[in-house]
């Protein structure tokens, strides 16, 4: 019998948990190089500095950074991840289309098991960045993105019933050199029975 505000008892049985073999084939790989959108450009780092209020010259003083160790301007190693974001036909394409645009990385792969299993819901909790050379103005910066890790057994938080994996960026210039190592967590979780009952009415 439902209370006074209409929410049925949760007696409900236990529920599936994922099935880890779904997504074991798909942990430690990385995905092929993908190549920039578009070449770090001064107006890109300045429009940063500007939003971020970095006045670092190294960043914006052409004559200063010519003169610097570094022969050149630099961008702010805090931008790396915007040179893995798509572009905003991809993002409208990936969120109203569903037509993703890298479909056999891994990530994607792992996206599409995760919500078959009913794991809807997802909170990013952390992000690290270990930087390895500078990035300047005028590189290219291509990309890679694998999972490096994804807990095989449910976690109980406040969201609900959830999982966590760890997404690994790697970055790369047009020499080949390596630029930084990011990982991105995610928390990715089934709402609560009860809060399932209230929205199915």
């Amino acid at each position: 019998m439902a209370n006074r505000f209409g929410v049925l008892p949760f007696n409900s049985p236990v529920e599936p948990t994922m099935d880890y073999s779904k997504v074991a084939p798909l942990i430690g790989i990385q995905s092929v190089r993908h190549p920039p959108h578009d070449r770090v450009t001064e107006v890109d780092v300045d429009r940063w500095c500007q939003v971020m209020r970095d006045t670092n010259p190294l960043y914006t003083d052409e004559d200063y950074a010519k003169k610097s160790r570094y022969g050149g301007l630099l961008a702010p190693s805090g931008m790396m991840h915007v040179f893995a974001l798509g572009t905003m036909r991809a993002a409208l394409d990936q969120f109203v289309r569903g037509a993703w645009e890298h479909p056999n990385d891994p990530n994607v792969k792992l996206n599409v098991v995760i919500e078959q299993e009913g794991y809807t819901g997802v909170m990013a909790t952390a992000q690290r960045q270990q930087h390895f050379r500078r990035i300047r103005v005028g590189d290219e910066i291509h990309w890679t993105i694998g999972i490096s890790r994804l807990s095989d057994y449910d976690h109980l938080t406040r969201q609900g019933v959830g999982r966590k994996y760890q997404i690994l960026y790697q970055f790369y210039n047009q020499k080949d050199e390596l630029l930084c190592n990011q990982s991105f967590d995610v928390l990715v979780y089934r709402a609560p029975m009860s809060t399932r009952r209230l929205y199915a009415g």
